[in-house]
């Protein structure tokens, strides 16, 4: 964007043209990483979340001197990366226009010129001539290709200004009116409660681009980036097999933002609870009423005995430690929630029988409040956490998909939606808990979130409006049927958990030819990917910081670990930078 606004042979083209342009220059550096990916073996990150799947990487398009532009999709039925980074430039308060850059932007793009810019008019004639020679592919995967440009040079101007846009290390120019580059404090500090203050403020700023930079939103993204690399830190530098924990220091630095780190978590673990059960009502609909089934008919197949019986189960869950490593992103995700973890995969175990104790859910609030909620245990530990209860979740699933007859569908569903039940109830106590002292927290939380039919908030205001001595079977079937068949609509559009879901059922005239039972007729309709938490972050930020040559693989140990310059930058933060 900086070279096509610029230079003497593109800044007077037409936005259209200029569109286009940049989509050929897409095109062609998508063909220089897979080239470098060919050749260069040390180099296998050239496409990492730039490309997508294409038919750039079949290797006899490179047998050639030429390739004909026209020859190939870069992205097959996507949208070109372009595109997406114009999104990713405005959330880096990169870009202010569809062309122009800010100061911050600027700065950026003149270190990657000091690589990039010989190459430019070369780029530019091979789109003009929809031809690109193999020679400037080999040229441009020597010097750059994408994620490649930030791991294989050794522009320290580049690398530097690229780490502080990511750190956040900016502010608002006033007088030129756009965002400009800082110089790195002597401590990196998290302070996201300012963030909070002024998103619950009445403050707000009629350019778009100043607002974004003066709520000191780029706190968050800070936050996640140091407990990322922090954690990384720690895995590398400790004995193989030793518990992790956060020292001191680090609970210190990180206590403002933990809190929310932990809502998170939270939410990661209702949107669990959600998608567990739209995956097992799809299931159940696929393979038992295709022809389609009543709703009221569904849930009052639903006994209550295998309910109660999976949630009084899932509260004696017990986790084994195996042998092999507890993944990057876990660790991660662990130390900022629990600030200690074994680095060691588990697994869950659930009883197959138990005496029933809690009857209602006043009872398994009692429980709950006393033998879990306000302790935060890592996912290792022996005792109940919340990880225990969406592994007892995910441990159901095997019977909905195993069941032979209808009875045992109706009844590995029902222990499927009463194994996920304690797990919604508990992400709720341990969210009220997290808030009930924390104002602005609360505040912040159902500013941002509050609307969202399948958030921590109004899941909270919904667990509140029930009668508080309601069965659990009872409160188990209200929650599949209102918090799950209700709000469908609402749980895919507006889950707050990572990734998309389409339709999983329909409902009267939606489920196709057949309409003659209304609207509480339930129809299988696309079905639902598996259930998933994921590491909310985890990978994007890895990435980011890997191109920034803050992190590296480190190939003998399979780790990915600090550079450098990322372990300078924790330093910073640790207040131990000189």
């Amino acid at each position: 964007m900086y070279r096509v606004s610029n230079s003497s042979i593109t800044a007077d083209l037409p936005k259209a043209d200029k569109r286009n342009l940049l989509e050929g220059i897409e095109e062609i550096l998508g063909l220089a990483s897979y080239y470098r990916q060919l050749t260069k073996e040390e180099q296998q990150d050239g496409l990492s979340g730039v490309t997508g799947s294409s038919n750039i990487s079949d290797d006899s398009l490179y047998d050639g001197e030429t390739i004909d532009l026209d020859s190939f999709a870069l992205l097959d039925n996507s949208p070109y990366a372009i595109r997406r980074f114009q999104s990713t430039l405005g959330n880096f308060f990169l870009k202010q226009g569809e062309f122009a850059l800010t100061a911050a932007g600027d700065e950026l793009a003149q270190g990657l010129d000091e690589i990039a810019g010989q190459y430019f008019e070369p780029i530019v004639s091979a789109v003009r001539d929809d031809e690109v020679s193999i020679e400037l592919l080999d040229d441009l995967a020597d010097a750059f290709t994408h994620q490649g440009i930030f791991t294989s040079t050794d522009n320290e101007h580049e690398h530097d200004t690229l780490q502080r846009i990511l750190f956040g290390v900016v502010s608002w120019d006033e007088r030129a009116q756009t965002v400009k580059l800082d110089e790195w404090p002597s401590t990196l500090d998290i302070p996201v409660r300012e963030h909070y203050r002024y998103i619950g403020s009445d403050e707000q700023y009629a350019n778009d681009l100043q607002d974004s930079v003066c709520s000191k939103i780029q706190y968050l993204r800070r936050a996640w980036c140091l407990a990322i690399l922090r954690a990384h830190q720690i895995l590398a530098t400790t004995d193989d097999g030793s518990t992790l924990a956060y020292d001191k220091h680090d609970i210190d630095r990180f206590s403002p933002f933990r809190p929310l780190g932990r809502v998170y978590h939270l939410q990661g673990q209702l949107a669990h609870v959600l998608r567990a059960q739209l995956w097992g009502l799809s299931k159940h609909l696929e393979r038992e009423a295709p022809e389609g089934v009543p709703r009221e008919k569904l849930l009052n197949q639903i006994e209550s005995a295998p309910i109660a019986a999976e949630i009084e189960a899932s509260l004696q869950s017990s986790t084994t430690l195996k042998d092999d490593r507890l993944s990057q992103g876990a660790v991660t995700r662990e130390l900022l929630v629990a600030g200690t973890v074994a680095p060691s995969q588990y697994d869950v175990t659930v009883p197959e029988s138990t005496d029933v104790k809690s009857e209602t859910l006043a009872d398994l609030r009692r429980w709950l409040n006393s033998n879990m909620v306000g302790t935060w245990r890592p996912t290792t530990d022996d005792e109940l956490n919340g990880r225990t209860l969406i592994e007892a979740t995910e441990n159901s699933r095997g019977a909905v998909e195993s069941a032979t007859t209808r009875p045992e569908a109706i009844d590995a569903l029902g222990r499927l939606i009463g194994r996920s039940t304690v797990q919604l109830v508990a992400a709720i106590e341990q969210y009220q808990q997290l808030v009930e002292k924390n104002e602005l927290l609360k505040r912040y939380v159902e500013q941002r979130f509050g609307d969202r039919q399948s958030s921590l908030v109004q899941t909270s205001r919904y667990i509140e409006r029930l009668d508080q001595d309601i069965s659990l079977a009872t409160l188990a079937r209200r929650l599949f049927d209102e918090r799950v068949i209700t709000i469908h609509d609402y749980v895919v559009q507006d889950r707050l958990g990572s990734g998309s879901i389409s339709l999983v059922f329909g409902t009267g005239a939606d489920a196709g030819e057949y309409s003659g039972g209304g609207d509480n007729m339930l129809f299988a309709a696309g079905g639902v990917a598996r259930p998933s938490t994921g590491n909310l972050r985890y990978r994007d930020l890895r990435r980011l910081m890997r191109d920034a040559g803050l992190l590296r693989y480190q190939s003998d140990t399979g780790l990915w670990v600090p550079t450098v310059d990322g372990e300078a930058v924790i330093n910073r933060f640790r207040g131990e930078y000189s």
